[in-house]
Formats: structure tokens, C-alpha cells, sequence
């Protein structure tokens, strides 16, 4: 007996109300959920987890996510876990939509756990960012090989995710990372290894940056003052055992990519980067992080 596919969504909707940001709506069906709303910075800036209590994401089972973040309010959204990705057998997509609105004078960041897709495993994602040009916005996405302590790498059927960024309704960013790794050519499938299709890396991470200012307030983390001397990007890529690069999409949107040897490096240097947002773009503190 086939078990019964999930169509998992949550609807949820921030908005500011007394000078308190709320969770104003929400809609959610299992098996996603929303935590309890928690304020532990100030009652500006409202947090939750967006959790998953069952395995994972099975074949052909579809998840959406929507969040709208309304003038004026301030959200920090967490994954409470891994996406976990089973076998595929029938080689039927598992799908997540994501949608992530921002209106002006809003702040949303959306910083989910890494995505392990599983040996036989199909994965179709988009994510479609929309910030208004007043709006800021910070999302990273990291994936895994697989289920790397069972030295499971790239064993999975085929891992399809897109992210589209708009700012006023203007398409001003795509990304669109395919890999089905049985199709690699075998010169290529040393993974471990320098020729290697990664570079000798396993874990591949992007982080979304998106703010009015953010070209005055990060034009230094691309810039180095001689070619001999290592930037920000290079000491931090340095510190945490990655590859690290960034570009300029537009004055007030980049992005930055990386390759490490775990998901934990990879996420030690996008929270580095993160902390180092909030104080340049947003004149505020570190975020307690809560999960290590």
C-alpha cells in the first residue's frame, strides 16, 4: 500500500501593530508548523521556526511556503531542521515552493536548515523572492550530498532548485542549480578531488542579500586594497574552511556563494557573514543563535 502523499503549506503574514511586529495571519497544514512567536531582541522583531514533525519529504509529496512581512515589520524565520529528502524509486519529484514577500520599510530573515537529499532521491524547489525597493531581505540556502556520516555522496537521482529575486516586480536575479549525478561524465565524479565537478568540496551554500543600502554598507566585503592582500571574504573563507565568492546583482542586492567540506562550515561562515549584516545594514546586534 502506497502511503498517503503531504501537501504540507504554511501561510503566514507579519505585520506591525503598536510597535510590536505580530504574526497576523496563518495558515498551516500539516506536516508543517509554525513555533510560537519569540522575542528575544526586542518587540520589533518577531522570530518562529518553521518545523516539519515528520520525516521528511517523501516521493512525491509538495510543500509551500509563503511568508509576507508587511510595512513596517521585522521577522527573523528559522528551520527548526534539515529538508530531509527520501528515495525516489518511481523517480517522482518530492517539491517545495517558497515565496518570500517584503513590503517597504519591512525586514525579513529566512534562514532555513541545510537540505539532504537521500540516496534515489528527486528534489524540485523554487523559491521566489519579491522585496520592495525600501524592503530588506536576507535568505541562504545550503545543501548536502547526502547523507555524508553513511558516506552516501551524490547518490540521489536529481536535485533541480531556482531562486528568483525581484525588487519593485522587476526580475533583477535567477539562479538555477541542476545536478543529476549519474549523468556526470566519470572524469568528473571525483568528488573529493580538485578536478572534481566542485572543486574537491561536497557542500554548496548561497546567501541572498538584499537592502537599500547595502551597496554603501558592503562595498567593502568585495573590495580588497591590494591583489597581495587577503579581503574580508578571503580571511573569513580562511577562518571557516570554505570557498567563498560574492557578486553584485544591483546596488542594493548580492549574492554570495560557497563550497565547503560540511554543512557546518559552510553555515559558520554564512552566519559570520549574517551577524556582519545586521550590524552594517541594520545598526543591530548579533542574533542569539539558539540551536547550537
Amino acid at each position: 500500500m502506497l502511503a498517503r502523499l503531504k501537501q504540507g503549506v504554511i501561510q503566514a503574514e507579519v505585520a506591525l501593530v503598536n510597535g510590536r511586529s505580530v504574526v497576523s495571519s496563518l495558515r498551516q497544514r500539516m506536516p508543517l508548523r509554525v513555533s510560537s512567536p519569540l522575542y528575544p531582541v526586542s518587540p520589533r522583531t518577531v522570530s518562529f521556526f518553521i518545523m516539519n514533525p515528520a520525516a521528511g519529504l517523501l516521493q512525491g509529496d509538495q510543500h509551500r511556503i509563503y511568508l509576507c512581512v508587511k510595512a513596517g515589520a521585522q521577522a527573523v524565520v528559522l528551520g527548526q531542521g534539515a529538508t530531509k529528502v527520501f528515495r525516489s524509486p518511481r523517480r517522482k519529484f518530492s517539491r517545495q515552493f517558497t515565496t518570500i514577500r517584503v513590503e517597504a520599510g519591512a525586514r525579513l530573515e529566512y534562514l532555513p536548515e541545510v537540505v539532504i537529499p537521500f540516496a534515489e532521491s528527486c528534489l524540485f524547489s523554487r523559491t521566489n523572492i519579491l522585496v520592495a525597493s525600501q524592503a530588506s531581505a536576507l535568505f541562504w540556502e545550503i545543501n548536502a550530498p547526502g547523507r555524508v556520516a553513511r558516506q552516501e555522496l551524490f547518490a540521489y537521482h536529481k536535485l533541480d532548485q531556482q531562486t528568483n529575486v525581484y525588487i519593485d516586480r522587476e526580475l533583477i536575479g535567477s539562479d538555477r542549480f541542476v545536478l543529476a549525478p549519474a549523468s556526470i561524465p566519470a572524469e568528473l565524479q571525483s568528488w573529493r578531488k580538485p578536478l572534481g565537478l566542485l572543486h574537491g568540496y561536497t557542500h554548496t551554500g548561497t546567501f541572498w542579500t538584499i537592502d537599500p543600502n547595502a551597496e554603501q554598507a558592503l562595498g567593502q566585503v568585495l573590495q580588497r586594497n591590494t591583489e597581495a592582500e587577503a579581503g574580508y571574504l578571503e580571511q573569513l573563507a580562511g577562518r571557516c574552511g570554505v570557498l567563498l565568492a560574492g557578486t553584485k546583482l544591483t546596488g542594493q542586492a548580492y549574492c554570495f556563494r560557497a563550497l565547503g567540506p560540511s554543512a557546518d562550515n559552510i553555515q559558520a561562515a554564512f552566519k559570520e557573514l549574517w551577524q556582519f549584516f545586521r550590524n552594517r545594514l541594520f545598526n543591530q546586534p548579533a542574533w542569539p543563535w539558539r540551536k547550537y
